[in-house]
């Protein structure tokens, strides 16, 4: 009997965990919308992260590119399954968000919401489309291209992540929450095109120096940003914002904060800072996977408490349900031989 390829193997995961959220929604049709734009966050977030690391090494050049090429090239084919899995997000989002309920006009006008959200999609495959077929061997990108590009990404992902996060509370505002949110998504793909590489490729440990100093970088990012956004909110001490730390340390959450801080900060920061462990491969797979864990929990963190609810079995359906779907799509690929099993000759 013939043993299922991995690829087969996602796709019957992604194929079982996203019927048994249909199930769920049948009888919890608000968890099953909650859980699902949960874990559409996440896992946007890698090709897209992708999309801005390839973009910026078409215009620096560098080896670090070409190392992470075989994982970062694979994300960034599976960006055309982002239109399709956004659908329950925008079917349920009068489940998920109180303004849709409320009959809003102007912005937060649902028609216009919807609207808005297709475009951003699109965007983002026309772009990726655009850095595959005008990509050079050497992964350069002619700067007409690239520069426009990347500024597009930037001011898409940023009111992407003021429409689908902030305005679950639409009264609380912050204006470097896009740009907090876009840091986290280059950050995530980043460390997991590294964990992909160090696991393909074990001899490439050594390569992964320079990637990894890159990580480190936006690592630094992401916790100053994390942090003047706290600092300030707080020392502003607004009705209108202080709610929204409120909810995110009580309830059990306060626990969840500290493991993203310990996840996305402390343990890649005390690995990462060391030549020696940039150079090993354990040590890289325990930053990234260590990155990686914490996103998850940061992106239940930013959303779950604005439902009153924690974490229930919708929540991590969705998350595989998703993520089989993506990484079947990526493993698809050519460049993504990682996810296909090798021919017995080689």
């Amino acid at each position: 009997m013939r043993r299922p390829t991995p690829l087969e193997v996602l796709l019957a995961i992604a194929v079982a965990a996203c019927a048994l959220v249909a199930m769920i929604a049948i009888r919890h049709t608000d968890t099953a919308a909650q859980a699902w734009l949960a874990a559409y966050l996440f896992w946007a977030g890698l090709p897209i992260g992708a999309l801005f690391l390839v973009l910026t090494h078409g215009l620096t050049g560098g080896e670090w590119g070409l190392t992470l090429r075989p994982a970062l090239l694979p994300m960034l084919r599976a960006t055309p399954l982002l239109p399709l899995l956004l659908i329950p997000v925008l079917l349920g989002a009068r489940h998920i968000y109180p303004w849709a309920l409320a009959r809003e006009h102007g912005w937060l006008a649902l028609p216009f919401f919807a609207g808005r959200a297709v475009v951003y999609v699109v965007l983002w495959n026309a772009i990726a489309l655009g850095a595959l077929r005008r990509m050079r061997p050497d992964g350069g990108l002619p700067p007409g291209l690239a520069w426009p590009a990347l500024i597009l990404l930037f001011a898409s992902t940023t009111l992407a992540a003021f429409d689908w996060l902030m305005s679950l509370e639409p009264h609380w505002t912050s204006t470097i929450y896009g740009l907090l949110a876009t840091a986290g998504w280059a950050m995530s793909a980043l460390a997991a095109a590294i964990a992909i590489v160090a696991v393909a490729t074990p001899g490439a440990a050594g390569a992964l120096d320079a990637p990894a100093r890159i990580l480190l970088a936006l690592v630094y990012l992401w916790a100053y940003l994390s942090a003047i956004q706290l600092i300030v909110i707080w020392e502003s001490d607004l009705a209108a914002e202080i709610p929204w730390y409120l909810r995110r340390s009580t309830d059990g959450w306060q626990w969840v904060a500290l493991t993203i801080a310990l996840c996305q900060f402390a343990v890649p920061f005390l690995t990462l800072i060391w030549q020696p462990l940039r150079r090993s491969r354990r040590a890289m797979l325990v930053a990234a996977g260590a990155i990686l864990a914490g996103h998850v929990a940061e992106t239940w963190w930013l959303t779950l408490p604005d439902f009153a609810r924690g974490v229930g079995w919708a929540d991590p359906l969705a998350f595989i349900g998703i993520g089989a779907a993506l990484l079947f799509a990526a493993g698809r690929d050519p460049d993504a031989s990682f996810l296909r099993p090798r021919d017995a000759g080689d």
